[in-house]
């Protein structure tokens, strides 16, 4: 993600490395990638059969 000039000003504003806040923005976006692939791979679709007396 390409961070916005706005962005940019926000985080020089706070006082906030902007390499640190780049790679904390990456590893972010890792983490978020990870748990929708394991999402993925949960929601396999299941049949259950069921015997009604």
């Amino acid at each position: 993600m390409k961070p916005t000039l706005e962005l940019q000003q926000i985080v020089s504003a706070l006082g906030i490395d902007p390499f640190r806040f780049l790679a904390w923005q990456e590893k972010e976006q890792a983490l978020k990638q990870q748990s929708v692939a394991a999402l993925e791979q949960h929601t396999e679709p299941t049949t259950s059969y069921e015997l009604v007396v």
